[in-house]
Formats: structure tokens, C-alpha cells, sequence
């Protein structure tokens, strides 16, 4: 357990000691490291810390999608093999996190994920709309990319067709325009339904 002062828990800290100790062992063991498991280990933890060191404070579990960003920076932490210098938040350590590990705590907890969520609360705000500009930026972007892609796989297919007579197989495609077997299927599924390739 990671202590504030005398009586008063670190919540936060600990649970998430023991969410990084949790994502080593299930790799030691050779299991997956899922979200859930990661983000159960970090609850219990948590829950355990206010039971025993609230020191009169309400409990503050971080929103859920700042557990899911806590579990995905926890599984890069050991997939990255930075070890925490303590292996449970239950083996009696009493030292702070280290820097690292307090930047994988920056969304977290009253001043973390509480403010995230206040930003999002209005969505007018200047925050909000600077973000919603970005998905929308982002999400242009993506799809522009998934034209192209349906596009050159249609050239490919059509060029190749007129040469050949024979419609290139996916692993083909695939190759020529660098994208995954799925990807192909995804756009060889659209374009057929819009008769803009033969059919194979």
C-alpha cells in the first residue's frame, strides 16, 4: 500500500502499482493482457486503498475510459519491460511511483479524469470544439485514404482484367496495393455491388 501521509492513502498510485504488477505477471504467465483484467486489478485495488485509507474522502474511481487509457499505457509499460521497483502495490512498498509511471497517471483520478470529463460536459466549449475539429480532420483524412485505396484496387483490378481476362485473387491485390487481405474483401465487396469490376 502507498501511503499519502499516516492514514491517508495514495488511491491512485497504489491501484495502479498494482494494475502494472498485475499486466507482469499475467505476461510472465504467459496470458493475455486484456483491458478488463488490467482494469479489474486497478478497481480492487483501488477499492481496497479507500476500505483501509480514504482518511474521510468520497472514492474517486477515474471515469472508464481513463481505466481503458490506464490499462493501455500499463500494458505498454511491461510489454516494454519497465518493471515497476515494486512487484504488487500489496508487497508493503511505501515509496512513491516513480516519473514514468505518474505520467501514465496524468488522466487519472480527481485532477486527471474528473477535469477530462468537465471539458467534455460542455460541448460548446472552446476545448470541445477544438477536439470535435480534430476527429472531423481526422475522420476526412481516413476516408479520403479509403477512396484512394478502393480506387487503385479497382484500377489494379480492371487493368489487369483487359490484360489477362482473369480478375486478380485478393492475395494479388493485396500486394500491389499494399493493404491487408481484409481491406481488399472490405473494397471488392462495394465495388462488385457498384459493377465497377467483372466478375471473377
Amino acid at each position: 500500500m502507498l501511503w499519502i501521509s499516516e492514514g491517508r492513502a495514495a488511491r491512485d498510485e497504489t491501484a495502479f502499482r498494482h494494475a502494472l504488477a498485475t499486466g507482469h505477471r499475467l505476461r510472465e504467465a504467459g496470458e493475455r493482457m486484456t483491458d478488463a483484467k488490467i482494469i479489474d486489478a486497478y478497481e480492487r485495488a483501488y477499492n481496497i486503498a479507500q476500505a483501509i485509507g480514504a482518511d474521510n474522502r468520497e472514492p474517486e474511481m477515474p471515469p472508464q475510459r481513463d481505466r481503458v487509457t490506464m490499462a493501455r499505457r500499463a500494458r505498454g509499460y511491461v510489454m516494454s519491460n519497465n518493471r515497476s521497483s515494486g512487484a504488487s502495490a500489496f508487497s508493503g512498498a511505501t515509496d512513491g511511483v516513480n516519473a514514468r509511471e505518474r505520467k501514465a497517471l496524468a488522466t487519472m483520478g480527481r485532477k486527471g479524469g474528473q477535469k477530462a470529463a468537465e471539458r467534455w460536459n460542455d460541448r460548446d466549449s472552446e476545448y470541445a470544439q477544438k477536439e470535435l475539429e480534430k476527429l472531423r480532420k481526422t475522420q476526412q483524412r481516413e476516408k479520403a485514404r479509403g477512396r484512394s485505396t478502393r480506387s487503385r484496387i479497382s484500377q489494379y483490378v480492371n487493368d489487369q482484367y483487359i490484360e489477362t481476362g482473369l480478375v486478380p485473387t485478393w492475395k494479388e491485390i493485396a500486394a500491389e496495393v499494399n493493404a491487408s487481405r481484409r481491406t481488399v474483401a472490405y473494397h471488392m465487396s462495394a465495388l462488385k455491388k457498384l459493377e465497377e469490376i467483372p466478375e471473377s
